[in-house]
């Protein structure tokens, strides 16, 4: 090589790409336009590009899971997505790829900082390091580990032809000058419990309030219901294609929610879940909050227990509508009656900023013998295109 020419000049396909190259080559391979995940400091670079890209929806999580489900609806409404994480995160949120990436045949990038690989010296990384190629292996998810264009546009490509995510596997790099990043979101102001109920002799039950609900809820309003009895209950009565079922993912339902809310903000969103699966993630209405999206509506049906399990207590589920009004919800409604929930229905249709939560408390009455959403990547097709850009 010639003294006046750079390694750039002369890069070739198959030679390595440096960190800050990393970016642009999977933007222009990949042609993303959704980018989520937690920080970690070996990924700095490529998450700062990724803030820095206005032509780019950067959307950072409070955990790898979020990630992985805010991505999943962001691909329901027609983004293509990255998630960013550390492989601590991706054996956190190894479940939900599985029940959701996998089982939904959902393409998108994973870009893994790889801690612990050969040569590292932090000993809390040792086990996960040595364990993350396996994990990958067993998932049967392709990955590489030498990044150079040829590769990112072969894994790509497979990405495209097997329906299925992708892990760029990225060792760790040395940096040292500070980077800048474009700032976050800033939620509106919440209002507190506007309609607060006072509780009676009588509560309704799971199926009385999907049925009320679903009287009101047209094939035009895109509905997320989370894993266990409410997505079979719903699945079983009222199934179309508007629906998309949390079949797995637990404590997920409302990150669905929100990533295709953002994503289509002239879709009215509603996410059904159960307090169980609020408990479970808690930090996702943190983030629903800071977001503030317009058109989310977040209805809780409280029966205080674990219906779809073996039926043991929740913790302290009557303060979720608390919870949600001080991380931001603009209007928040806990009920028990018809009326009730009928009256927060109709305040939550007015075009009004900010997300919305009907926290409905139930009794623990319900059927349990009912049918299961399998084709889960037949539905999430099916979904996709009913709300086609």
């Amino acid at each position: 090589m010639k003294e006046t020419e750079s390694p750039k000049q002369n890069k070739t396909g198959n030679e390595f790409l440096q960190e800050q190259e990393l970016y642009q080559t999977i933007r222009s391979v990949f042609g993303f336009n959704f980018v989520t995940g937690l920080p970690c400091g070996e990924l700095r670079n490529f998450i700062s590009q990724s803030s820095m890209d206005k032509e780019v929806r950067h959307f950072p999580c409070s955990n790898e899971r979020e990630a992985i489900g805010v991505a999943t609806g962001a691909w329901l409404a027609g983004e293509k997505p990255v998630v960013y994480m550390q492989n601590s995160g991706f054996f956190l949120s190894s479940n939900d790829i599985g029940s959701l990436l996998l089982a939904c045949r959902i393409p998108i990038v994973l870009v893994v900082s790889w801690r612990g690989a050969p040569g590292e010296t932090a000993t809390q990384h040792f086990a996960t390091g040595a364990a993350t190629e396996p994990l990958l292996k067993a998932f049967s998810i392709p990955y590489l580990t030498e990044i150079n264009e040829q590769g990112i546009q072969n894994l790509c490509r497979q990405m495209v032809e097997e329906q299925k995510p992708v892990c760029v596997l990225k060792t760790r790099e040395k940096f040292n000058l500070p980077i800048p990043f474009r700032e976050g979101p800033i939620g509106v102001i919440h209002q507190g419990i506007l309609l607060n109920e006072k509780p009676s002799g009588y509560l309704m039950g799971r199926d009385e309030v999907i049925d009320l609900l679903f009287s009101q809820i047209g094939v035009d309003l895109a509905v997320f219901s989370s894993t266990g009895l409410i997505s079979r209950a719903v699945f079983e009565k009222f199934d179309g294609p508007n629906q998309f079922y949390n079949a797995g993912g637990f404590g997920l339902t409302s990150s669905l929610g929100l990533g295709f809310a953002i994503s289509q903000p002239s879709k009215k969103t509603i996410v059904i879940e159960g307090d169980g699966s609020v408990l479970a993630n808690t930090g996702n209405l943190n983030l629903i909050g800071a977001r503030s999206p317009d058109n989310l509506v977040h209805i809780v049906l409280d029966n205080r227990v674990y219906a779809s399990c073996s039926g043991e207590s929740t913790c302290r589920s009557e303060l979720i509508p608390n919870l949600a009004s001080l991380y931001g919800y603009s209007k928040t409604f806990s009920v028990y009656t018809q009326q009730g929930l009928l009256e927060a229905w109709q305040e939550c249709q007015k075009q009004e900023p900010g997300p919305k939560m009907i926290h409905v408390n139930i009794n623990q009455i319900g059927e349990r013998n009912l049918a299961r959403p399998v084709n889960m990547a037949d539905i999430a097709r099916r979904f996709k295109l009913h709300f086609a850009k």
